[in-house]
């Protein structure tokens, strides 16, 4: 398998200057790789994937799904997820990313699976998507209506077959837990 070139990054990638001193960057072979550098500073450009969580929240005898608000995928069921910040443990994404989607606050929050795998917007462009599942413990269910219109609560066996590879991963990996408590 070959990594995409410089000239194949998708757009977020495509950097013409260095983030350290304003200097053009130029391009080298390094690492093997030709690989955008600063040649005043000596910074390299190394793109990584985006990192993001998501959680199978057991609330009120079933699983929370959103429907999105929001560009790429405007109207699809999903589990809350979203990215992890700049230093920001992935399992503290997870709790931050479902404070901040359904109101909710979790305990037991534990570690499911994980994805990486291409956007489905720009097949270049990856993800490492990090999937937990929690209980809900506090908050009250509300929905954030700059990302998601709706929210609802489905028995696991009612929710419908989600888009997202990473989600589906999710709740494949929930169930074989169940499935493991139930021993």
């Amino acid at each position: 398998m070959s990594l995409p070139t410089i000239d194949q990054y998708p757009t977020r990638y495509r950097f013409h200057y260095c983030p350290l001193d304003g200097t053009p960057l130029a391009r080298k072979v390094i690492h093997g790789m030709e690989r955008q550098y600063c040649p005043a500073c000596g910074w390299i450009h190394y793109p990584n994937p985006n990192i993001a969580a998501t959680v199978v929240i057991e609330y009120q005898g079933g699983i929370v799904l959103l429907k999105r608000n929001i560009e790429p995928d405007r109207g699809i069921w999903h589990l809350p997820i979203g990215h992890a910040e700049f230093g920001e443990d992935p399992a503290d994404a997870a709790l931050r990313e479902v404070h901040e989607e359904t109101g909710l606050i979790l305990a037991d929050l534990q570690f499911l699976a994980y994805e990486h795998s291409p956007s489905y917007g720009d097949a270049r462009l990856f993800y490492l998507v990090f999937c937990f599942t929690g209980r809900a413990i506090g908050g009250t269910l509300v929905t954030d209506l700059a990302e998601n219109s709706e929210a609802q609560v489905l028995p696991l066996e009612d929710i419908p077959p989600l888009k997202w590879s990473s989600q589906r991963t999710a709740l494949t990996a929930y169930r074989r837990l169940l499935h493991e408590r139930e021993r």
